[in-house]
C-alpha cells in the first residue's frame, strides 16, 4: 500500500469524491496506520476496496500517471473479473464515465516493490481492433466505375488530342478519383450521374463549359441540345470537312466546333460554307477578297468558314451565313469578271450582286463560277462589239455595261438596243448605197 501521506494528499485533492467519502477514507487509513496488524481479513478487504476505488477516481483526474500506485492485492468486494483484474463495469461505477474517446479497463500491474495492483485505467477507443471489414464488392463496385468513367469522358473527347492540356485532363481525372474515394459512385447505375456530377461539381464544371462551349451561346439563342447532340454534330461536321478535302486542322479540336455550333448552324449550312470556302481557293477569288474586304494573307479558308476576322484573329462567334453567302457572291462575280477582262470594283461587284439575277448567284454550289464564267465570257464579245459601235456613235462606253446588261440592268440593256438599232439602219442607208456596197461584198 502506498505511504499513507501520499494517499491523503490524493484524497484531499480529488474532487470527484464527496466530502464524507474522503473523511471515511483519510480515518480508514489511519485506522490501517494506527492498528496495523490488528484488523481481520474482512476489514482488510474493505480498506483495500476502498483505497483502490480513490486510486481509480485519482487516476481518473490524472491519466498520465496510471500504474505508478499500489494498491492492496486482491481486488474489492467483487470488483475482480476472472483473471483478478477490475471490470469495465466495476471501474465505470466506481469512478463514473471516462473521459471522450476513451473506454475503462482493468489492469493488473506490478509495483517497482514487486507487489501487485489492480487498477483501473483509460484506454484510447481507436485502440479496439474492430472485425475487418468485406469491401472486396464495394471495391470492384469502384473499379468499374473508375473504368466506365474514364472510357466515357474520353469518348466525349477530353484527351490531348482534341486540343486539352496534359494537366486538365490530370485534374479532370483526379477529381473523378475523388468522387470515387468518398463513395460518390457506390451503387452507380450509368452516365447520366455521371455527367451530373460533371456539370455541377465547382472542381469540374470550367472545364465541362470549355467542352461543350457552344452550348452558352445556344442557351441565349433560346436554344438547348444535350451532350449526345452536341457531339454528333461535331461528327457531322468532322464528315462533312473530310469528304470535302479540308486539313484536319480545321476540326480537330473543340473549340474548332464551339463557334459553329453556338451560331447554331446545321449540318447542311456548315457544308455550305467549306463549299464557299473550297471556291475561295481558287487565286482569282481569292484576290477578289483580299482586295474587297481587307483580308490579310492569313487563312482565307477559316475567314470563309466565318470563323476569323479579316486580321486572322478568331471570332467569338461564327459570322452569320447571309455574311458568307454575299461575300462569297461577289468574291466569284469579281473573279468571273478579272478573268474575262472586265476591271471590277466592290462597288460595280455589288451593284451586280444587288440585281434580280445576281441573287441567284450561290456561292454555295461548287458549279457556280464555271457558270459565271460562261457569262462573262458572253458579255466580253459583247462588250467588244458595243465598244466599235460606241466609237462609230462617237459615244462615251463602258465595257462593264455589257455586264450590266446581262444582270438584267434595264439602263444599260436599253442603251445597247440603241446602239444595234442605230447600226442596223446605217447598214439599210437611204437609196440603197450601202446595200449595195455590202452585196458586192457579200459577192467577194
Amino acid at each position: 500500500m502506498a505511504n499513507l501521506d501520499t494517499w491523503i494528499d490524493r484524497i484531499n485533492s480529488n474532487d470527484s469524491l464527496t466530502q464524507a467519502q474522503k473523511q471515511r477514507l483519510r480515518q480508514q487509513a489511519r485506522d490501517l496506520a494506527n492498528n496495523k496488524g490488528r484488523l481481520n481479513a474482512d476489514d482488510r478487504a474493505a480498506m483495500n476496496a476502498s483505497m483502490q476505488q480513490a486510486e481509480k477516481a485519482y487516476n481518473q483526474l490524472h491519466p498520465g500517471l496510471e500504474g505508478n500506485n499500489s494498491g492492496g492485492g486482491g481486488g474489492g468486494g467483487g470488483e475482480d473479473g476472472e483473471d483478478g483484474t477490475i471490470t469495465t463495469t466495476a471501474c465505470h461505477l466506481a469512478i463514473g464515465p471516462p473521459r471522450d474517446g476513451y473506454r475503462w479497463e482493468g489492469a493488473v500491474i506490478k509495483n517497482a516493490d514487486g507487489t501487485i495492483s489492480n487498477t483501473c485505467r483509460q484506454v484510447p477507443i481507436e485502440e479496439e481492433e474492430d472485425e475487418p471489414e468485406d469491401t472486396s464488392a464495394r471495391d470492384a463496385n469502384r473499379r468499374m466505375a473508375r473504368d466506365e468513367f474514364r472510357a466515357v469522358l474520353e469518348g466525349m473527347g477530353f484527351t490531348t488530342a482534341f486540343g486539352f492540356t496534359q494537366a486538365e485532363i490530370d485534374s479532370l481525372f483526379s477529381s473523378v478519383e475523388s468522387w470515387i474515394g468518398d463513395g460518390w459512385a457506390d451503387g452507380y447505375d450509368g452516365g447520366e450521374k455521371l455527367l451530373m456530377k460533371f456539370r455541377t461539381s465547382d472542381q469540374t464544371k470550367a472545364i465541362y463549359q470549355k467542352r461543350f462551349g457552344g452550348m452558352a451561346e445556344l442557351a441565349s439563342r433560346g436554344m438547348a441540345i444535350s451532350e449526345g447532340e452536341y457531339i454528333n454534330l461535331e461528327r457531322s461536321y468532322r464528315n462533312v470537312m473530310s469528304n470535302y478535302g479540308l486539313p484536319s486542322t480545321y476540326y480537330d479540336t473543340f473549340d474548332d466546333y464551339a463557334r459553329l455550333i453556338g451560331a447554331g448552324l446545321s449540318v447542311n449550312e456548315v457544308e455550305q460554307r467549306v463549299v464557299a470556302a473550297k471556291q475561295a481557293m481558287n487565286p482569282l477569288v481569292a484576290a477578289e477578297l483580299k482586295q474587297y474586304y481587307n483580308v490579310g494573307d492569313g487563312d482565307l479558308t477559316a475567314y470563309m468558314l466565318g470563323l476569323t476576322d479579316e486580321n486572322g484573329l478568331k471570332l467569338a462567334s461564327a459570322r452569320n451565313q447571309e455574311e458568307i453567302r454575299q461575300r462569297g457572291r461577289l468574291g466569284q462575280i469579281g473573279a468571273a469578271a478579272e478573268r474575262a477582262g472586265f476591271s471590277m470594283d466592290r462597288s460595280y461587284a455589288e451593284r451586280l450582286a444587288g440585281t434580280s439575277i445576281g441573287q441567284t448567284i450561290d456561292p454555295f454550289q461548287m458549279e457556280t463560277l464555271a457558270q459565271l464564267e460562261g457569262t462573262f465570257d458572253r458579255s466580253r464579245r459583247i462588250a467588244d462589239r458595243e465598244t466599235t459601235l460606241a466609237g462609230i456613235d462617237r459615244e462615251t462606253y463602258d465595257q462593264r455595261d455589257a455586264l450590266a446588261a446581262a444582270f438584267g440592268d434595264q439602263q444599260a440593256t436599253l442603251a445597247s438596243e440603241k446602239r444595234a438599232k442605230r447600226e442596223r439602219a446605217r447598214f439599210a442607208g437611204s437609196g440603197g448605197a450601202s446595200s449595195g456596197s455590202l452585196s458586192v461584198q457579200r459577192n467577194f
